[in-house]
């Protein structure tokens, strides 16, 4: 069995320190995974008195704590500490049981539907559950949007719909990864649905981001901000990598936060030619009258492999359908308030 590190302590004071020097004032931190609740309490209580120093240090410094988990380790006592030190919880839930379970199981084939609701109803019950993500595959594209959304938002108000692409040739991509005509027609209704709600209590992330794109307000969606400095993923053994997509990667492989000062990891080459393919549009995005609001989607989708980006993201057609769509639609709610 591969022995994975763990993150110590250090690792997560060097993260925060390195990030006050270079004059970031307000920091969240997200532990992520694998399963973050794998390291044990401890590991957390040992970083929770490390900040507490720091406090004392940099008082005008806010750091936010979330982590992302699977939940299904989730204890009253793990709960009892994330209230305490006001740990925001995520988790990823795809849909119903069946839903859920056609891709989420486990080695011995059992779905783990069951252990994320049990898991999500008690950090719902101590009041820590920040919201979850919901995967959107080729499943979900067969159900029946009306019925998909009102399940997601009746489990909680806040959710992230998140579209399942892996890098690599469209050609010899798996079963589960969405087809973009698909996709486009499902997140059409599904904005109707949402938007037939007009409930400002419902937070779906991926649909806010069309609205408030267009709108001009804070796109809470990273992928159509056109800046890709907001993100760095810290690998256990601290090895740096520009954001968590990518993390793992060794062609994007930055430096480590345990040996060099963050300025020299972000000063290192190959950050500077990964942001160039975020910020260089090519032709066919600066033409497009959605290119400020889409900035030619995330740069993950684009990646191919081998150090390799497509020109355009594979999912153009679906941004650019979508931002058509909202504006129509904005132009009718318009319309009939006049």
């Amino acid at each position: 069995m591969h022995a994975f590190p763990k993150m110590e302590v250090a690792t997560v004071e060097a993260t925060q320190r390195n990030l006050v020097a270079m004059g970031y004032n307000r920091i969240r931190l997200v532990f992520h995974g694998g399963e973050p609740l794998l390291r044990g309490l401890p590991f957390y209580q040992q970083v929770v008195e490390m900040q507490a120093r720091l406090r004392q240090e940099f008082p005008d410094v806010m750091v936010e704590n979330g982590i992302q988990s699977n939940l299904k380790r989730l204890t009253p006592e793990w709960c009892e500490f994330f209230k305490q030190h006001r740990f925001s919880v995520g988790t990823s839930l795809d849909g119903w049981r069946e839903l859920h379970n056609y891709y989420r199981q486990y080695p011995d084939g059992s779905g783990t539907f069951d252990d994320v609701m049990r898991g999500l109803e008690m950090a719902k019950e101590y009041g820590i559950l920040g919201g979850y993500i919901a995967v959107i595959t080729d499943q979900t594209l067969k159900q029946d949007p009306k019925a998909y959304f009102d399940y997601l938002v009746s489990i909680n108000p806040k959710v992230e719909l998140s579209p399942c692409w892996e890098m690599g040739s469209p050609d010899n991509k798996p079963p589960y990864v969405l087809e973009p005509r698909d996709f486009l027609n499902f997140l059409k209704a599904t904005f109707d649905v949402w938007l037939a709600r007009d409930d400002p209590k419902l937070e779906v992330r991926l649909l806010h981001g069309f609205m408030q794109a267009l709108l001009g307000g804070r796109d809470m969606t990273c992928s159509f901000k056109g800046n890709c400095r907001d993100f760095l993923a810290i690998e256990a053994d601290g090895s740096v990598y520009p954001c968590g997509k990518f993390a793992g990667i060794p062609e994007f492989y930055l430096g480590n936060i345990n040996t060099q000062p963050l300025a020299e990891v972000l000063a290192n080459p190959i950050y500077a030619t990964w942001l160039a393919n975020r910020t260089d549009m090519p032709p066919k995005c600066q033409a497009c009258p959605w290119v400020k609001t889409c900035f030619n989607g995330c740069t993950y989708e684009r990646y191919m492999g081998n150090g390799q980006f497509a020109e355009v993201s594979p999912l153009c057609d679906v941004w650019t359908g979508m931002f058509e769509y909202t504006d129509q639609r904005i132009k009718e709610l318009q319309a009939q308030m006049v």
